[in-house]
Parts: structure tokens; sequence; C-alpha cells
């Protein structure tokens, strides 16, 4: 007797599920101002945050406070006039009863008392600002490593109290959207370590409006572009390479428009960074459009260079980084220094981008600070910090017109991820967020890659980051979480006047495309189901049918869908390739896990699963209905 696999639902259609059920409890009830029904965590990622649901006879505006746990704390925001009042509320604490302050258009007021369980989270070890300085803003920071329990991304506000998580296992870089929703990552992967299916429209209840999904996935970062398409980083054949790819994705349909490969622009073997890998050989962290130059800015950790070419043409611009290793030919791509004064190139740097006066601003992690292994740095020696370079492009010169960081030395320095943000001329963060000592040293090891070297000794291992804001040179904030290593940070606001709460389920929009398939494959069917030591998993999801397992690498694998009609061989490449930089550590996984996935678009009907390896056909035992 087979078994029929499951359609595992999407948070989309789990949120969608959740919102009917307090709709329909909401509408068959009679719910008042006094007596609302309150739904926590109504989209099953924010426990720190719920909608509020009542009727009044007329329509009229409504205006929320969040009570803070100080006046300074309160976050207030006013809705449209409605007669139906479903508002969404952000900026709980957690280990609390919090009061909701809900006033009418008439004035009429009433308080709504929302108690939030404690929570297991990293908190802010210290936050030293001003509430006058940081205002009703939070600062976000997103994990690089959620196989710790207690590492969620989360926002704390001026006090460094929590006042907002996302629970699921989703990571990269956070932005608001012109909308003032978010634009985050998808929660599933395309490919290991850490390649997602794409990215999301979000907002700060967790709700999900739109998934773009895209057939290399997404990783790092992403940018909304003026006429409303997303920017993002994505690959294109992971067997070749990875992390050299950058696509345009329609806003409306999430198809891709537009794409450049960097194996058509760049040299794949010069050079390269500490870090290098035949197969993560640019390794590009960062995205960034310019409209003055209309073009595109990428940063190539693997590199230790900041790229920039043409958006049209993909015609290669410039090259700032160090130009040793690179050969003669490519030369002419970089910036003579001609800084009178304190000077460092940028190495295996994140978050490139270029600021409205052209300047190019960055976070120079500065792993080793040199291409030749003989004059390496060693990490108690080393800093990181964010720099300003001022560039020529007629001249091919450069100058170091500002940093901060170097002055704190090892106690700053983060060998991966991180971020700077520009709010106006003199006014910056720099977010160091990958500090990692080991028996009390700090080392170029990386916090999500360390979890797995020292899974037995994590007593030994400190992962942090330090978030800073500075304005005129006067560090204006400063914040300190333990317990992780944190990729980006984003200071943003939970209400403003683009917020946009809507009912209705989320959309799909893009795809993987078709799968391709192998041909006919010659087996031998093998007595018994798969061996236990293959540890396989199936699972089908709304869009596709995913498959975990381990095998020997450089073993043929085929997965073999056989129908009444038909028959389906997929062939599952079992090559392990390299990684000297992952990023974020979703899961764990050993070198010999694999992961497949087959879309379901362009299958259909009623098909027996079989695995062949290494010319012997297994039967898994399972059926699905696509």
């Amino acid at each position: 007797m087979r078994n029929f696999l499951e359609t595992e639902k999407h948070l989309i259609t789990l949120q969608h599920e959740s919102e009917k059920r307090f709709l329909t409890e909401f509408r068959s009830g009679s719910y008042t101002q006094e007596n609302p029904l309150v739904v926590k965590n109504p989209y099953l990622i924010n426990p720190l945050s719920a909608v509020i649901c009542f009727n009044t006879a007329e329509a009229t505006t409504a205006e929320i406070t969040v009570k803070g746990k100080a006046k300074e704390g309160d976050i207030t925001h006013t809705f449209a006039a409605s007669k139906e009042h479903i508002l969404p509320i952000y900026g709980l604490y957690d280990n609390y009863t919090n009061t909701v302050v809900i006033t009418l258009g008439n004035g009429k007021t009433s308080d709504v008392k929302i108690e939030v369980e404690e929570l297991n989270v990293n908190r802010a070890l210290y936050c030293h600002t001003t509430p006058e300085y940081f205002g009703k803003d939070l600062m976000l920071i997103s994990s690089t490593t959620p196989l710790i329990d207690s590492a969620k991304t989360v926002g704390f506000d001026y006090a460094g109290d929590l006042r907002w998580i996302i629970t699921n296992k989703q990571s990269w870089d956070i932005k608001k959207l012109e909308n003032g929703r978010l634009l985050y990552t998808s929660y599933r992967t395309v490919q290991k370590p850490y390649y997602t299916v794409g990215f999301m429209e979000m907002d700060f209840c967790g709700k999900i409006y739109k998934e773009y999904r895209l057939p290399g996935g997404y990783h790092h970062d992403g940018i909304e572009l003026e006429n409303g398409n997303f920017l993002v980083a994505s690959d294109n054949d992971f067997e070749e390479s990875v992390e050299d790819y950058v696509v345009e994705v329609d806003k409306t349909t999430g198809e891709i428009v537009k794409s450049w490969d960097l194996l058509k622009i760049l040299p794949r073997e010069k050079g390269n960074a500490g870090d290098w890998n035949h197969h993560d050989w640019f390794h590009n962290n960062a995205v960034w459009y310019d409209k003055a130059t209309n073009s595109i800015t990428m940063s190539g950790r693997h590199k230790d260079a900041i790229i920039n070419f043409n958006y049209d043409s993909g015609k290669l611009n410039w090259i700032l980084g160090d130009p040793e290793g690179w050969g003669e030919e490519w030369q002419k791509y970089f910036f003579k220094n001609v800084t009178k004064g304190d000077f460092d190139w940028q190495y295996e740097q994140h978050a490139a981008r270029i600021l409205p006066n052209g300047n190019v601003f960055v976070f120079d992690n500065g792993t080793y600070r040199s291409k030749n292994k003989a004059t390496w740095i060693p990490p108690e020696e080393n800093f990181s910090r964010g720099v300003i370079y001022r560039i020529d492009t007629d001249k091919m010169e450069i100058e170091q017109v500002w940093q901060y960081g170097k002055e704190r030395g090892a106690e700053f320095y983060s060998p991966y991820i991180c971020n700077v943000d520009y709010y106006s001329e003199g006014h910056y963060m720099i977010h160091s967020g990958g500090i990692a000592t080991y028996r009390g040293k700090h080392t170029d090891g990386l916090g999500a890659m360390l979890l797995n070297k020292y899974k037995d000794e994590h007593i030994h291992l400190t992962l942090e980051s330090i978030t800073v804001e500075v304005q005129n040179d006067e560090v204006k904030y400063e914040m300190k979480v333990q317990g992780g290593n944190y990729y980006r940070a984003r200071r943003l606001s939970l209400y403003d006047e683009k917020t946009h709460f809507t009912l209705g389920k989320g959309e799909f929009l893009g795809g993987f495309g078709v799968t391709s398939e192998f041909g006919k494959v010659k087996f031998k069917d093998a007595e018994g189901g798969v061996p236990a030591k293959h540890n396989l998993s199936l699972i089908l999801e709304e869009d596709r049918l995913a498959l975990r397992a381990a095998f020997k690498e450089g073993s043929e694998v085929f997965l073999e869908l056989k129908g009444a009609s038909e028959v389906k061989f997929y062939s599952i490449p079992t090559v392990v390739h390299d990684v000297t930089a992952a990023c974020v550590s979703f899961e764990e996984q050993k070198d010999n896990d694999f992961q497949f996935y087959v879309s379901r678009e362009g299958l259909a009907g009623d098909f027996d699963i079989y695995l062949n390896i290494d010319n012997k056909r297994y039967d898994t035992g399972f059926s699905v209905k696509i």
C-alpha cells in the first residue's frame, strides 16, 4: 500500500486561514470599542503584534496608543475613518501586560489590555541613546544564526526594549518599501546553504502580501527601483557558480525582465580575496542602483572589490579596491589613491552603496587586510569600519573622506556580514554584526559556520553585534546584542502615513519554471525501501516537490516520478562545493546533505516516487497527486 504525500501549506495559506477564523468570529459577534475582539499574533510569526476589532455606529477615525513602559515609549497612530475597525497593533512588550488606548474621532476613549508571555530571545545588553534623538523608531537586526533558538530577527526601541520579532527562520536585509511595507526574504530555501526561493512583501504583523519566486532564488540584498520593480541578488546556474548574478523583477508579475551575469563582466580567477573559491568566486552581498549614472553597484566579498557597471549595456565602469593580483589589463578600471593622510582599502566588504553626492559608502570588514597570505593581519590586531570614499571617474582617483570603527580595533571587528546606512550628510549608521570570539580571542571564523565547527563547545563561543549611529562625528546611538550574529541593521518606524494594512490572501508571483528532465534511465530494482543512511525526506509543497537526502559525493542519483502514462526522471546533483562564507545558517547541514526541488509547473497527474542511486532503483513507498 502506497502513502500519498499531503500538501504542506505555505505560510501565506496558513495566514489566510488564521485571518478567516478571526474575521468569522468578529463578524458573527457584537464587538464594540469597550468590548473588542483582540487577536494576538494574528499572522503566526510575530507574537509582539495583535489586531483589535470592533464596530462603531458611524464612520470615525480611531487613534491607538501602545503605551510604553515610560511615556517616551508610547507609539501612536491614527487610522482612517470606518465603521468596521480592524486595527493592526505593533510594538508590544513580551513578559508584560500591555495597554493599548483607543481614541475615536469623537474623543471617546477605552483601554485594551494585551498580555504577552516571555519570549526566548536575545536582549540588548545596552542601548545608549536618548528618546529625543531616536524618537519612536526601532532598530531592526536580522539574525544570521537562527540555529540558536534565541537568535531571532528583532526590533528594539530607544530604551533597548524588545518591541518587534519574527519567529521563523528568515534573515538577509529588511528594507521599507514605498508603500510602507517591508522587503524581506522568503522563509523557504531553494539551495543550500542559504539561498531562498525569493523575497516577500510583508507588514510589521508578519503578514505576507506577496511572495516573489525566482528560478535562481534570492540571497543577501535587494532594492526597490523608482518604477516599482526590484533589483535583487540571485543565481543563474547553481552547479557552475553562485552569487554572481543580479536580476530585475517586475513588481506586478514577478517575472524577470532583465539580468546581468558577472561571469560575462569580470575575470573569475584574478584579484582573489582571502576566502575566494572557484564556485563562489565573487560572492555578491549588495545591490545598488544609481540614477544619476544609470549604473548598478555590487559588492564582491571574494574579490575585495566594489564594482560598477552600466545598467543598459552591462559594460564595466570601475572597480574600487586593492588592485593587487588583477593583472595589467584590468588596472585601468582601478582608482589611484590621492588621499592626504589616513587611507585603507576595504577588504571582504559588505553593503556598498552610492551616496547622493556620488561618494561610495561601504562597510569595510577588513578581513585579513591583505590579498597576500604572508601579510595577513591577525584578528586581534584587525578592525572593521564604515568608510566613505570620494571617487573621480574622469581622473580615476580616490580619496578617503570619512571613517568610523578603525579607532575601536578588534572590539568592532566583524569578518563577515554587516552594513552601513545613510540618513543625511554627516549622519550615518554603522552595524558591526559579525563579532565573534572563541575562548576569549577574536577570530576570523564566521559565526554562522562556527556554530557547526564548535557545536559541542558553544559555551566557549561568543557571538554579538554592535550598532552605532554617528551624527556630525558624534556617537548618538550605540546598541550591543549578544547571543548571535546579526546580518544587517535597519532603523525603521512601525507606523507612518503609508501604513496600509489590508485583508485578503497574499499572492504568489513569479515562479520556478518547468524543471528540466533528464531522459530515460536504466536501472535494476533493489529490494526494500530507500536505505536509512540516506535520511530521505519528501515534502509536497503548494508549488514544488522537495527532496532532501544524504548521498556519497559523486553518486549518480535520479528522482523518478512514474505515472500511468508517462515517466519523468530528474538528475540530482551530488557535487560538494566549497563554502568559505556562509553568511546565514538556516539549518545544520553536512557536506553530503543535498536538496532537490521539482517545480509543480507543467506537472499534472498521479505519480509514484522512486529513487535511483548508482543504478539501483528504490521504491520510496510514496505517491503524489499533482
